[in-house]
């Protein structure tokens, strides 16, 4: 036993780290899209959970400083960032008034068609004297949704591929976006005493595969123009809205 797990679990927990941090490296989102995934194989889910939300923060704040241009993601998410708190206020305050699955079911078609519309050759592109009010009801928009489903990237993702930034400027933009939303949830979890001895050594343990993914991830990604990373940010999308819809359809 290690951490509460047994070595072959703990082995595949550390493989499945270092797969979605590749493909964070790659894209600059994914993780969660991984773990999620394979996780409730060999953990259970609140497990499973904790030890995501520990994890994403990290790596994060790792892909902002290892994307650069730091400062430039400031400004180019500042717009977003305005609303997103007072959103996810209110979409915490009305968790228990809104079907979650209708929510998700919502989102995912909302995100399905904004990949496909993209793909078929057209763009959705938002001109810069709009990205301002656009980016403000989009930053409150993924507060609300964030708030009532704990899923606000893929709102994140259509603003910044809406105002049309390189590979190296959309992955430090999103780590930014990420870094202050997930902060919400790790310290929730921390507030409430979700987080034990085993689960943090574990936490702290998978950062190196998960780091090391994201490294091999990053040099692959760098030899991606960034017309072609475009269309796997937006296949990537249509996957993720496909698995929100499944999801609300089977009701969890």
């Amino acid at each position: 036993m290690i951490f509460g797990f047994e070595w072959l679990d703990f082995l595949a927990v550390l493989t499945i780290f270092f797969l979605g941090g590749f493909l964070k490296g790659v894209l600059g989102f994914g993780l969660p899209l991984i773990t999620m995934s394979l996780l409730p194989f060999v953990s259970p889910i609140e497990v499973s959970i904790a030890l995501s939300a520990l994890v994403q923060p990290a790596t994060n704040i790792g892909q902002l400083f290892q994307s650069g241009g730091v400062k430039k993601a400031f400004a180019n998410t500042l717009p977003v960032l305005l609303l997103l708190a007072p959103g996810t206020a209110l979409g915490a305050w009305y968790l228990s008034a809104l079907d979650g699955n209708v929510i998700l079911l919502l989102v995912g078609m909302m995100v399905v068609l904004f990949a496909a519309y993209n793909l078929t050759g057209f763009r959705i592109s938002i001109p810069e004297k709009k990205q301002r009010p656009v980016g403000i009801a989009n930053g409150f928009v993924a507060g609300v949704v964030g708030g009532l489903t704990s899923i606000n990237g893929p709102f994140f993702i259509m603003y910044l591929v809406g105002i049309n930034l390189d590979r190296q400027a959309f992955r430090s933009s999103l780590a930014l976006l990420f870094t202050i939303s997930g902060a919400f949830i790790s310290s929730g979890l921390w507030a409430v005493g979700f987080v034990d001895g085993n689960i943090l050594a574990t936490g702290i343990a998978i950062l190196f595969p998960a780091f090391a993914g994201m490294w091999l991830g990053n040099i692959c990604g760098n030899h991606i123009s960034n017309e072609h990373f475009r269309k796997l940010v937006l296949y990537a999308l249509l996957i993720i809205g496909g698995v929100f819809i499944a999801r609300s359809i089977g009701g969890n």
